[in-house]
């Protein structure tokens, strides 16, 4: 069979269906979907149809052209699409107008996976703008935006039905009328929550995470410089992870379904130390009569080690009744010994000497 002239140099992406190239559009990011439009007439519009827009400055030469483009990729889209994600991330500083702009953005586009991880040049009275925190349509956010802490305040209570998944980082929090922080509870769905480096507003005393639904619960540090107390009153709890700098107190209740916990904790400070060594033994209270799996990081045995060593400290120390599996991180420039590691083992083990233990490398 004779091909006809020219037929090897025909356009066959072009003839393909507009939900077939916007399909390949989506595997692109948005700067480079962007520019196809001068490819031909078929693709001066379709990039107008994304229903994923990730604005990223990495691919940008200067803040001006980022800040160009992400105005004019809203000016100009199909404002009868609904957005499925929307992604901004930017190394250096942005203004708080432009991360307004593509939150209202978002919202106004039903989105319904939000990520922004963004640094914000100061700005008097700015806070997050509302409309985020009572998006009907949101099922992922994360939220992490470097700011003064007056800039990042969220409302008393989140109003997010379909949220499964939320993801805060640099965020304020602020109390009610009994000096509580309480924003969680009327997130019905929500499945899976992360906090780290957040703050309570000067008025409030205790963080409370209250919600039925979570299963899985990340705590990291905070950048106050006055810790503040976590209640946790979440009774379909089945994982929890605690990370980083550990100075928060903690009490909960009802952990009846809890079945891993991960501690990944260091004092990275030696004015923390004496503090980090009691919270620790205050969240592992709260916990050992629950857990069937833990994981210990290097770095949280070191101070496992500490503590087992001061006497007023292992009459506090708790002993895991129902734990099934040990699992213990390892790195190779960790300085603690073989010895030491099998002391804390047997401790941990006292009330649960049939558990497996599983010693992991990390390097």
């Amino acid at each position: 069979m004779e091909m006809e002239v020219g037929e090897e140099n025909k356009d066959r992406f072009s003839d393909l269906p507009d939900c077939v190239l916007l399909r390949i559009l989506k595997f692109m990011n948005t700067k480079h979907a962007v520019q196809t439009c001068v490819l031909s007439t078929r693709w001066t519009d379709l990039w107008k149809s994304l229903t994923n827009l990730d604005f990223n400055s990495h691919d940008f030469i200067s803040l001006y052209y980022f800040n160009n483009f992400v105005y004019q990729i809203l000016s100009h889209r199909d404002d009868s699409i609904s957005l499925r994600g929307l992604d901004l991330r930017r190394r250096g500083c942005i203004e708080p107008e432009l991360l307004d702009r593509v939150m209202t953005y978002g919202v106004s586009h039903n989105v319904r996976k939000f990520r922004v991880e963004v640094n914000l040049y100061f700005k008097h009275d700015f806070k997050l703008h509302p409309c985020i925190f009572s998006c009907q349509t949101l099922t992922y956010l994360k939220l992490s935006v470097w700011a003064v802490p007056s800039m990042t305040e969220l409302p008393t209570s989140l109003q997010l039905p379909v949220l499964k998944s939320l993801h805060l980082e640099h965020v304020t929090f602020v109390a009610n009328g009994d000096g509580c922080a309480e924003p969680f509870s009327n997130c019905h769905m929500l499945k899976n929550l992360v906090l780290d480096r957040c703050n309570l507003h000067c008025n409030a005393k205790f963080l409370t995470v209250s919600n039925s639904s979570i299963s899985c619960l990340t705590i990291g540090s905070t950048i106050q410089e006055v810790a503040y107390k976590i209640v946790i009153s979440t009774p379909n709890l089945s994982s929890l992870t605690v990370m980083r700098d550990l100075i928060h107190e903690v009490s909960a209740c009802n952990l009846c379904f809890l079945e891993e916990v991960n501690i990944d904790v260091e004092a990275y400070f030696h004015t923390n130390l004496e503090r980090t060594y009691s919270v620790l033994v205050s969240w592992l209270q709260v916990f050992a009569n629950y857990v069937q799996t833990m994981t210990l990081s290097s770095s949280t045995l070191n101070i496992l080690n500490v503590l087992l060593t001061t006497d007023s400290m292992i009459s506090q120390f708790p002993c895991c009744a129902r734990l099934k599996l040990l699992k213990l991180e390892m790195k190779s420039s960790s300085s603690i010994s073989d010895e030491v590691v099998s002391r804390i083992v047997k401790f941990l083990l006292k009330k649960s000497p049939l558990a497996k233990v599983d010693m992991i490398d990390c390097e």
